[in-house]
């Protein structure tokens, strides 16, 4: 049995979410709606934020930082804070634009090489008959031994049916003797 509301002829919602359909008074109205009444909300919350506040001392902050002239040493603080968040900032930008200089109109990456099967069979130590049917597996167990090198590998069919492949059959090469 479907569940309700799950046939082809569900309910529409009730709150139709198409922001983009809003001219930009409405949008503006909207926004400042949503303002209100989270501030609104913030409001009703209060007492529940002044007892909370009695019980963690906020009295002992107010005399600290305002009896006391506490506030002082915050904003040098914060004045610190914004010197060192300036020279980080303009570091960065600084290296942006010396690298915009520097490498302006020259691109120096470039693509990685195409490596052909038969290279990656030989590295492998297979032929490349079956590296090319270990390509078209949709799932592949590959165990090594502790040089990186494959002992086995065992292929699934899309139905999770086993098929045994072929173990490489001699020695792969070293990457660095491998042909290029």
């Amino acid at each position: 049995m479907e569940k309700s509301g799950s046939g082809p002829h569900a309910p529409r919602p009730l709150i139709i979410e198409r922001p983009d359909l809003q001219s930009p008074p409405q949008r503006v109205v909207s926004a400042g709606l949503t303002v209100f009444f989270w501030a609104l909300w913030a409001y009703l919350w209060l007492p529940v934020f002044a007892l909370l506040g009695w019980a963690f001392g906020v009295r002992r902050f107010y005399d600290e930082m305002f009896a006391r002239s506490g506030s002082q040493a915050v904003l040098e603080l914060i004045g610190w804070y914004g010197l060192v968040v300036t020279v980080l900032a303009g570091s960065l930008v600084g290296w942006a634009l010396y690298n915009i200089a520097r490498f302006r109109g020259s691109d120096r990456r470039t693509a990685a090489s195409t490596v052909a099967v038969a290279q990656v069979a030989q590295l492998a130590g297979v032929d490349a008959d079956t590296l090319r049917g270990w390509q078209r597996a949709r799932v592949l167990h590959v165990t090594h031994d502790e040089s990186g090198r494959i002992e086995a590998v065992e292929s699934f069919d899309s139905a999770g049916r086993a098929r045994p492949q072929p173990a490489p059959a001699r020695e792969p090469l070293d990457r660095d003797t491998a042909v290029t």
